[in-house]
């Protein structure tokens, strides 16, 4: 009877120990204790601060530092940067569009006539000579200031060049003593311009509009550095689309009824 009684708390004893057997052998097993620590567990973020200085993960931290927006892509600000750049380099080097904004240049340029000022000309080829159309930057103190948005440029006819002699008289204008003929002009000049010689380095500019234009012969001879450019074609209004008429053939110019285009005197009395 006794050794039965033992026979039963030691079956007893087994069941449990086999229940304690199976209970620990349901969870899941601890880790080897060479096995490295997990990313985001306690004993990582001991270990040193991430690379987003909050214990987030590095690639979350790339994403949440990220201030360049999801809707814009790099790409396309790339590409639009260089067409920029390119326009402008062509802007300062080659040509330039520029619109009429007066009609100091009637009947050649009407207001609001777009025309395309070429560079190339000037900087490989000749100097500016009689009977180009130019843009440029005035002489200091001769209109407006530039600025940022307004840059002040004017547009005029050459009409003599370092070393001539212009004046206007009796309607007309005269270099180097011989009268003009300008078939260009909108009508004969009504003001008087007393001799005078461009000095070297300098042009001297005049508007197609004579008498409706603020030009050299109000402030003087333009120096050469202020020229922007050569206006070459005009492209819109569509119907005037096409290049400027050359007149720098001075010889064309000359007028038919003498050097010095002066009226005829009248006869003396007596």
């Amino acid at each position: 009877m006794q050794q039965r009684v033992q026979a039963m708390q030691s079956g007893k004893g087994s069941t449990r120990q086999q229940d304690g057997e199976g209970a620990a052998a349901s969870g899941p097993p601890p880790p080897p204790a060479s096995a490295p620590p997990l990313v985001g567990t306690t004993a990582a973020s001991d270990d040193g601060p991430s690379s987003s200085g909050n214990g987030a993960s590095p690639a979350g931290g790339e994403e949440g530092s990220s201030s360049w927006p999801t809707w814009l892509s790099k790409s396309d600000v790339e590409t639009v940067a260089i067409a920029v750049a390119i326009s402008y380099a062509i802007r300062l080097v080659i040509a330039e569009p520029r619109f009429i904004p007066s009609l100091s240049m009637f009947p050649t340029f009407d207001v609001g006539d777009r025309l395309v000022a070429e560079k190339i000309t000037y900087r490989f080829s000749r100097a500016p000579s009689t009977g180009d159309v130019v843009i440029f930057r005035p002489a200091r103190g001769v209109g407006r200031d530039s600025s940022f948005l307004d840059d002040n440029v004017f547009i005029k006819r050459i009409v003599a060049v370092a070393g001539d002699t212009v004046e206007v008289r009796g309607g007309r204008l005269i270099v180097n003593g011989q009268a003009r003929e300008e078939p260009y002009i909108n009508e004969a000049p009504k003001y008087e311009l007393p001799r005078l010689t461009v000095p070297e380095g300098c042009v001297f500019v005049m508007g197609d509009n004579r008498n409706n234009s603020y030009d050299s012969h109000i402030w003087g001879p333009l120096p050469v550095e202020n020229i922007i450019g050569r206006a070459c074609w005009k492209y819109w209004p569509l119907q005037k689309w096409g290049g400027l008429e050359d007149w720098t053939d001075v010889s064309k110019l000359a007028f038919e009824g003498g050097a010095a285009a002066l009226p005829a005197a009248p006869p003396l009395t007596g």
